[in-house]
Parts: structure tokens; C-alpha cells; sequence
């Protein structure tokens, strides 16, 4: 039996609950996702709204020349991004914020991002929506994102994972980005895959 679809509140409860060993956490990952992260943040400028931010690990790669609007669907997790930045000196404005109702006008950012975010929506695909209705036309939707991958071996294990991976962390190990970007109506401009294609690197526009 598979276990049941979280909603946003339970989502929400439960990266309250992980907020204080996310870091810890991501730790294990920095090898493999901090360049991928410093890469795709690194091509970010002008007004830039950032979906899911978490506990702030992409702040550091923000150049000077960014103004920077923050959202998580946790407030434990918020806490963390506002000592981030404070740490290390810069200016973002956090707020609590829906990824499926965000709280923004039309063609309102130059570029948004979201990394690691996409496996907990419980519509990924309302949240893209959303991400490219605030994203200017000529702006693009930045995404490091992990989900289903290339080879036999790979998938089985994911799928095998994915279970009891959901129900401690409400998060999707088996989800395919790449279609769900694409039924989102965004077109790729550039993708990278990597860690057997279970790691994906996209680069996304109106």
C-alpha cells in the first residue's frame, strides 16, 4: 500500500520538524551540488525571487548585484535563511509564502529559482505555472532540481526508496523533472544531468 499524499500543512510540519538538521543534512550533498549550485546562481542579476529557499544554502553564490526575495512554506526554516544572511551580510527579504499561490504580480522578477523543491510540491507542475506567470518574459526559471533517473539499476532503487523515503521527509525520489517541466509550458533552454541523470540542471524560459 502507498503511502498517502501530504498537503501543504503536513509538508509544512514537517521541514519545521527537519529545519534543524537540514544543514547537516545537505552536508553529504556539497560535494556533488555546491558547484552545481554556485554555477547556477552565479548566472543570477536584477530581481530574483528564490521558491523554497529553505534554509538559505544558495545565499552565499548571490552576487552584489541581486535583489533577493526569499519564500519557504516553513517558518523554522526561515529562521535559518534570516541567520544565513545575516552572517554573511546580505539583503533579502524573507517571507512565508505558498510556491503553488505565490504572493506576486505578473512579470514581477528578472529570474526565479527553485533547487530542491519540485519533489515535495504536491503539484509541481501548478508550481512551475506560478514560478513562470511572476518570471518576466524575457527572464528565465533556473531550476537544480533531483528525481528519476537514466539506467535500469538506478530507477529500481529509487522506486524501491520511494515510500518510505515520501513518508519520512515528503519527499519525491521518482518524480521526472524534465516532463514536468515541459507540462508546466516552459521551454529548456539548457539541461544538464547528473549522478547516473538523477540530478537535474535546467535552465528554463517562457
Amino acid at each position: 500500500m502507498r503511502t498517502k499524499r501530504y498537503s501543504n500543512e503536513e509538508i509544512e510540519e514537517i521541514y519545521n520538524k527537519f529545519a534543524k538538521w537540514y544543514d547537516f543534512g545537505m552536508l553529504f550533498t556539497k560535494l556533488i551540488l555546491g558547484n552545481l549550485r554556485k554555477k547556477l546562481i552565479g548566472r543570477v542579476e536584477g530581481k530574483v525571487l528564490e521558491v523554497s529557499i529553505g534554509s538559505g544554502v544558495n545565499l552565499p553564490y548571490y552576487g552584489k548585484n541581486c535583489e533577493i526575495v526569499g519564500i519557504d512554506l516553513s517558518k523554522e526554516m526561515l529562521k535559518r535563511a534570516k541567520k544565513k544572511a545575516l552572517k554573511y551580510g546580505i539583503k533579502v527579504k524573507l517571507s512565508w509564502g505558498d510556491a503553488e499561490k505565490l504572493n506576486f504580480n505578473d512579470g514581477e522578477f528578472d529570474y526565479v529559482v527553485d533547487t530542491l523543491g519540485l519533489c515535495t510540491f504536491p503539484s509541481p507542475i501548478k508550481a512551475l505555472k506560478e514560478m513562470k506567470r511572476v518570471c518576466k518574459k524575457n527572464g528565465r526559471i533556473l531550476l537544480l532540481e533531483h528525481g528519476i533517473g537514466q539506467g535500469e539499476i538506478i530507477n529500481k532503487f529509487l522506486n524501491w526508496r520511494e515510500d518510505r523515503h515520501y513518508k519520512k521527509l515528503g519527499c519525491h525520489l521518482t518524480r521526472n523533472i524534465n516532463q514536468i517541466v515541459k507540462d508546466s509550458g516552459l521551454k529548456i533552454v539548457e539541461e544538464r544531468r547528473k549522478l547516473f541523470g538523477t540530478l537535474y540542471y535546467i535552465i528554463a524560459k517562457k
